[in-house]
């Protein structure tokens, strides 16, 4: 299956952006080709456009031909900003359902709190929440808030928590074994061979992810491919012109100075 995802990817966008990143490099493991659109330049994607407003169905309705299915991470200013007017709200979800319609399989993915100003009931946004195979967001108040919008069918919306940096942090202290653990050399070697195994896996969903993206995308996780340094054809001929301006000169020069 062929898998667009928008949003944001690492290296910018924080968590969110690594579980977005972790999302992808998931399916493409599955053996999905998936290639990622991102509104962040810095962000490492194979493709970069802006996305705010109307642009985002637009982009979305040009692409739809080349993709089975879309990934589509709602975040702060993707696709409104907090100033957004009613009109342009409903102008754009109302697009963005309509681009919806060109995709097999639609999954959206929300921030939270969940980043649509006005809030995300009305009839523009009901027709693009009941268009989703799926909806992932992260806390049950934002389910909630989903369930009250007409169409939006409760096994549909799922629940993805996220863990804090402070609960991560201490879930690795807590990995570690004691200094006086009767088996610590034991434990430490098979810590050791775990997190090894589980860091193989993640290099080869990211390798994954780039084999199968296109051509001339590079690696979505290694971010933007540096320009090339080699000189340019513009570049050389007009080294070789002022080049042959100053031989000239020299000889014009030389034969002024012969005949006087």
């Amino acid at each position: 299956m062929r898998v667009l995802v928008v949003g944001t990817i690492p290296p910018p966008g924080g968590a969110a952006a690594a579980r977005l990143g972790a999302v992808a490099a998931g399916l493409a493991a599955e053996g999905h080709h998936v290639e990622v659109l991102s509104p962040d330049e810095r962000s490492a994607a194979h493709h970069h456009a802006r996305l705010s407003g109307i642009l985002l169905a637009v982009e979305l309705a040009r692409r739809a031909r080349h993709f089975d299915a879309l990934v589509l991470a709602i975040a702060p200013g993707l696709p409104l900003g907090p100033d957004v007017g009613r009109a342009a709200r409903a102008l754009t979800l109302g697009a963005l359902g309509a681009a919806c319609l060109g995709f097999e399989e639609v999954t959206i993915r929300f921030a939270s709190p969940i980043p649509i100003p006005g809030g995300v009931g009305g009839r523009a946004s009901s027709g693009l929440w009941a268009r989703a195979a799926s909806i992932v967001v992260e806390c049950e108040e934002d389910r909630e808030q989903l369930l009250a919008v007409p169409g939006c069918a409760p096994e549909r919306v799922h629940v993805e928590p996220v863990a804090s940096v402070a609960s991560l942090a201490e879930a690795h202290d807590r990995s570690w074994p004691s200094t006086t653990d009767d088996d610590l050399r034991d434990r430490v070697q098979a810590l050791v061979r775990d997190r090894a195994a589980r860091s193989r896996g993640v290099d080869l969903a990211g390798r994954s992810l780039a084999a199968r993206g296109t051509d001339d995308a590079g690696d979505p996780f290694a971010g933007p491919t540096p320009r090339s340094t080699a000189p340019r054809v513009a570049d050389l001929l007009r080294v070789v012109a002022a080049r042959l301006g100053r031989e000239l000169r020299a000889r014009v020069a030389s034969a002024r100075t012969g005949s006087s």
